[in-house]
Order: C-alpha cells, then sequence, then structure tokens
C-alpha cells in the first residue's frame, strides 16, 4: 500500500488489490471467514456487534494494521454481505484509530479513505473522524499541505449532518492556518474568506481572535503589507479578555512593526508609525531604531536594514520588477519623503546620489509616489528638477487648532458622561 511519504496524495491514491478481487477469492480470505463466522453465530443483531466491536478493539491492541485494512475491504466490497454492519464496524476502527502509532493511523488512515471515495454520503462522520486524525499525523511530519487537502475533502456545507457555524468556521480558519504554514497564501484566503462568512455567528473568543491572526497573516503573506500593519497593530493592543498573552500580544507588535517598515510610504504608513512609536513596549524591539527613524522621517541608509534584512520571511524577501526587494523599496520611497522635509527643490541627479540610485530610477520611485498622493510636489523633467510642496503652512496651523479643539470637546463630553453614569448609579 503506498503512503504520502512514498509520493501519494490525500486525494489521489492507488487502488488497494483487494478493491478488484473476485467473490472467489474474498470468501477465501481469513478475515472473511472470521466475519462470517461472527455473522453466523447469532441472529441477535445487538450481539453480533459486541463480536464485531470486540474484534476491532483486539485488532486495534494488537497493531495489526494488515487485519484492519482487511476489515474494511471486506466491509466495503461490492456486493458485501456484510454492507448491514459496515457502518458502525468503521465507525469503531475510526474512533479507536488514535490509539495506534503515527505511522499505523497514516496506512490504516489512507487506506480506508480510498475505500470510502466516492462512497462518503453514506460514510459522512466515519470520513470526518479519519480525516481529522490523519490531518494530525500529517502535521506531526511537517507535511502542511496535505494535511490542509485532508481537511479541505471534508463535506461541511452539503452533508446530511448538520454543522453548526462554530463548527465549520472553526474548520475553516484551521485549514487557512495550514496552508499559511506551507507558504500557500491564495488557498488560505479561500478558506479564510469562507470563515468569515460565519464569523458574525460565532461568539468564542479565540477562534475570532484566530481568525483575525489569520486574516493579517494572509495580507502580509500577500505582500499587503500597510493592511497588514494596521491589522497586527489593532490586535497587539487587545487583551480579548485575557485569553492571549502578553508575549503573543508583542509577537504581534512586532510583526506590526515589521510589515509598517515594508510598507509603502505615505500618510497611511505615518499615522500607523505614530502609532507603534507610542507603545511603549515597542521601544524593546530589536528594529525599534528604525521604526523610530522612519516615524521622524530621517534618512536611512543601507547598511542600516541589513539586520533587519536577515530576519525577513521568504514572501517579504520578494524581488520586485525593478530587481529590488521589497524592503529596498521601501526605504528608498522613505527616503524621499524624508528628502520632501527638508528640501523644498533639488536635482534629480543629487535626488539619485542620496538615495544611492541612478537619477532615472529616483525619478521613476518619485513620479510613482506622486501619482499615487503619496507625495506632494512635480517634476520638471526638462529642467531635470523635482519640487516639493510642503503645502500652506498657515493652513496647515489652522487644521492643529481646530484638532486640538475637537480633541478637548471629546474629552469634556467624556467627563460629562462618565458623571452621569455616577449619578444614576
Amino acid at each position: 500500500q503506498a503512503t504520502l511519504s512514498q509520493g501519494g496524495q490525500v486525494g489521489d491514491l492507488p487502488r488497494a488489490p483487494f478493491a478488484g478481487s473476485s467473490p472467489c477469492r474474498r470468501m477465501a480470505s481469513p478475515m472473511f471467514q472470521t466475519l462470517t463466522g461472527i455473522v453466523n453465530s447469532t441472529s441477535d443483531a445487538s450481539a453480533r456487534m459486541e463480536k464485531f466491536a470486540e474484534l476491532v478493539k483486539t485488532l486495534i491492541g494488537k497493531h495489526d494494521i494488515a487485519q484492519l485494512k482487511d476489515v474494511v475491504d471486506c466491509m466495503l466490497a461490492e456486493e458485501s454481505p456484510f454492507a448491514l454492519f459496515a457502518r458502525p464496524v468503521l465507525s469503531q476502527i475510526a474512533e479507536q484509530m488514535e490509539k495506534l502509532k503515527n505511522s499505523e493511523l497514516k496506512d490504516l488512515g489512507i487506506h480506508t479513505l480510498e475505500k470510502l471515495r466516492g462512497r462518503v454520503v453514506s460514510f459522512e462522520e466515519e470520513d470526518y473522524v479519519i480525516r481529522e486524525l490523519l490531518s494530525e499525523v500529517l502535521q506531526a511530519e511537517g507535511d502542511w499541505n496535505e494535511a490542509a487537502k485532508c481537511l479541505a475533502a471534508i463535506n461541511l456545507e452539503t452533508g446530511t449532518r448538520c454543522r453548526t457555524s462554530l463548527q465549520k468556521a472553526e474548520k475553516y480558519v484551521k485549514i487557512a492556518e495550514l496552508y499559511l504554514e506551507d507558504d500557500d497564501a491564495v488557498l488560505a484566503d479561500t478558506f479564510c474568506t469562507r470563515a468569515a462568512m460565519l464569523m458574525h455567528e460565532v461568539s468564542d473568543l479565540s477562534l475570532q481572535l484566530r481568525f483575525k491572526v489569520c486574516h493579517a497573516r494572509i495580507l502580509d503573506s500577500k505582500r499587503k503589507f500597510l493592511d497588514a500593519a494596521s491589522k497586527y497593530c489593532d490586535l497587539s493592543q487587545q487583551t480579548f479578555g485575557g485569553q492571549i498573552c502578553e508575549a503573543d500580544l508583542v509577537q504581534l507588535l512586532k510583526c506590526a512593526v515589521t510589515c509598517a517598515i515594508l510598507a509603502p510610504a505615505g500618510p497611511q504608513r505615518s499615522r500607523i508609525l505614530a502609532s507603534l512609536c507610542k507603545d511603549e513596549r515597542s521601544r524593546s524591539l530589536e528594529h525599534y531604531e528604525i521604526l523610530h527613524n522612519m516615524f521622524m522621517e530621517r534618512l536611512i541608509r543601507g547598511h542600516e536594514v541589513q539586520k533587519l534584512s536577515e530576519s525577513l520571511a521568504p514572501h517579504q524577501k520578494a524581488v520586485t520588477r525593478d530587481g529590488d526587494t521589497v524592503l529596498d523599496r521601501a526605504v528608498l520611497q522613505h527616503n524621499v519623503l524624508a528628502a520632501s522635509r527638508v528640501y523644498k527643490n533639488m536635482r534629480l541627479v543629487e535626488l539619485g546620489k542620496l538615495l544611492e540610485v541612478t537619477p532615472e530610477s529616483a525619478e521613476k520611485i518619485a513620479a510613482g509616489m506622486i501619482a499615487e498622493s503619496r507625495l506632494q510636489g512635480h517634476i520638471d523633467q526638462k529642467s531635470g528638477m523635482i519640487y516639493f510642496e510642503s503645502g500652506d503652512e498657515n493652513l496647515l496651523q489652522w487644521d492643529r487648532h481646530i484638532r486640538n479643539v475637537c480633541n478637548q470637546v471629546n474629552t469634556v463630553l467624556l467627563k460629562v458622561r462618565e458623571q452621569s453614569r455616577m449619578q444614576i448609579g
């Protein structure tokens, strides 16, 4: 019997030899004779089931995988005389499979799933249990992709058994997590989307947390670093009723810092950088210095981010169409923004020297940022100059005054509400 370690797949397994056996060959099988003896020993259905259960228990106890496979073959064979007992016997096997060693469970599980192919409708619960156990074995082996495929084959939507929104959402989130471990953000997103349609009916805080972290990781894996940083930042500031430990919150904060550094420069990233720098826990993080320099809009040199580059995940080291890494592009865009805070205008040649790239590359980076409204300014290609627009200082000061007044009004309103509650209490 081929196994996954030999190149097989959970959904594409070779046919077992018994499947094509003739009736005469089946009847000559020792296990066939044993099962026939149980059926002929008594006419009481419950007594027969007790003997079948005892047989399964004995074979499980002996770790006799070959005999257990024979039981499965006899029960699921075409025109089997034991068809009446197939479902309860397979249920017994599925329930006791966890007592087997991982290699034995994997061998028997794959064999049984192959036999159930095309007949799952009649054995939904047994298929469900076996797939869950087999997925755990595959996870223990680090085969995340096959573990996810194993669970993904479970029929959760149109099966005969009605499953709750909590059960379905938990399974979809688990499958998405497994695909993320295998760096497959596309399939992970598919199952995370299915879970999203059920989360409004789920009140379990731990599952809600897993879903949100999963969503953030998918955004991260798809290199949507700005959105991922925002999600990670929000999660790192929540406690979920004490269900998440401080170490996990710090890890989420660390992910937020990394994604914020990699995100495209602009107003949105500036707001996230400000939020992260205000968090006291950020000071203890490894890359706080880079984070702080970006927040203060200081120029950053390539050698300063070397340590950060070494700690990035594979998908965060992706190379863009221009031949730069994601980190290189983020630093270049940040430095353009930093230059705009110091200079009113400058030659593209000088901007290239400042960014340590060619004038053409500097122009392309700046033009892209201006087109996306992440940088205020314009480029005069004829004169080879770039002009930065910082906005009217009087208008900016007026905006700050309005913001301060709104904050003060909001503070007064909160105090009035607190006093009202105390009086009512």
